[in-house]
């Protein structure tokens, strides 16, 4: 099998992010009783007291106190981008700045990363704590003062991983991790790490599987202890022949809020009973009015990511489309030669363009040149000679992200 090529110590590390920052640690934030506490010795802060004494705070306790309470009232206001700046006040072993802080400060201790540090990806829950949270390590990690600091952190919230609706969570959530686990792995040639330590333990354990069978390295570090660890690599079977024989099933099983009715498999799979009976046992499956409709699995995702990664250069073409409807542009101010550029991607593949429509040009500074997936879409993006730019969306015959690849690949040919 294939395998993209990675660093022995990764220069990249996609990390996990759980809430414990906010419930309990800022949360439950005191000031003067964390100093009695440090006072004491007793051992849930006895590595808090070493930590704070040898980078010198013990010295000037009231130092301390001052920086404990400016972090209570930027956390009670809302002001993220100042927590991010108060931490490096304070040594990022120190339990209070959270499960991520502390594990990849322990990863840099241990020699787990590259000492070119060049992207942390964040991968927060889809609620408005994972958000502030991203916020504030995103603006630690990148603060040019940081002693574990990466050149970039950006922040990618998985839709659907939030505690309010199980079936969300399971449906949704546990899925689209798997889905950027996967994208990140190829966008960076595989030279990547994962750290598990924070998050959902599904969402820990969905990252350790997708680890294990991409042959990457994946860290963990318990909130007691000073150790953090590397998951040993175990042998992790896939039946390979089951996803290339049936490659286009895969690929749409693999989509967003994919599923299909039996019927639907057994027309796909031309009535073979067989492969039925080897595929069925994988999938999982929900109930629609008293229906049974199959789909992927979180586990089953990481399996479809793990073979990806082993074929970066896998595509499927599409079939054509079946009917033409134009292009469309909303009564706006676009960029000069944006609409003749739309219509010329369009005429040049008459067989798989249906219509290309203008989309919101916000961002201005991320617009650049060319083709592009963005979840279902196939996105265009053109910059004219002023650097005014302006996006549009390329409707295809497409139904997969493998069918999509292919026309990116001769779009931007």
């Amino acid at each position: 099998m294939k395998m993209i090529s990675k660093n022995k110590y990764s220069p990249n590390l996609m990390c996990t992010v759980g809430t414990s920052l906010f419930h309990p640690n800022l949360e439950h934030l005191d000031p003067q009783g964390y100093l009695t506490q440090l006072r004491s010795g007793s051992p849930p802060v006895r590595a808090d007291l070493e930590a704070l004494t040898q980078h010198g705070i013990m010295a000037d306790p009231d130092r301390l106190i001052t920086i404990l309470e400016s972090i209570r009232t930027a956390y009670h206001d809302k002001q993220y981008s100042r927590i991010a700046g108060l931490f490096l006040n304070l040594p990022p072993e120190l339990r209070l700045l959270g499960a991520e802080i502390n594990s990849i400060e322990a990863m840099v201790r241990k020699h787990f990363l590259s000492d070119n540090r060049a992207r942390l990806i964040l991968l927060i829950s889809d609620t408005k704590d994972g958000q502030a949270i991203g916020e504030i390590l995103s603006g630690y990690f990148e603060h040019p003062d940081c002693p574990i600091g990466f050149s970039r952190c950006p922040i990618e919230p998985v839709i659907g991983l939030q505690d309010e609706n199980p079936l969300v969570f399971q449906r949704e959530g546990l899925a689209n991790l798997a889905r950027l686990l996967g994208d990140f792995y190829r966008q960076l040639g595989g030279a990547i790490a994962i750290n598990a330590t924070g998050g959902y333990k599904a969402q820990i354990a969905l990252a350790v599987a997708f680890g294990q069978a991409a042959k990457i390295p994946v860290y963990y570090k318990h909130e007691r202890f000073d150790q953090i660890i590397r998951f040993p690599q175990i042998p992790f079977s896939l039946d390979i022949g089951l996803v290339q024989n049936h490659l286009k099933l895969w690929a749409d099983l693999a989509e967003p809020e994919s599923s299909f009715s039996e019927t639907d498999l057994q027309t796909r799979l031309t009535g073979n009973a067989t492969v039925m009976d080897e595929i069925l046992p994988l999938l999982d499956f929900i109930e629609d009015n008293g229906e049974k409709l199959f789909c992927l699995s979180a586990l089953d995702m990481v399996y479809w990511e793990a073979f990806r990664s082993m074929h970066p250069e896998l595509t499927l073409q599409p079939g054509p489309v079946l009917q033409r409807r134009g292009c469309h542009f909303r009564d706006d101010h676009y960029p000069d030669g944006f609409r003749d550029h739309v219509k010329r991607v369009y005429d040049a593949f008459p067989a798989y363009i249906s219509q290309c429509h203008a989309l919101a040009y916000d961002k201005q500074r991320s617009i650049q040149p060319g083709i592009y997936q963005k979840q279902k879409q196939i996105v265009g993006e053109y910059v004219d000679s002023n650097r005014f730019g302006a996006r549009f969306e390329i409707m295809t015959s497409a139904q997969n992200s493998l069918e999509r690849q292919w026309l990116i690949d001769r779009f931007n040919a």
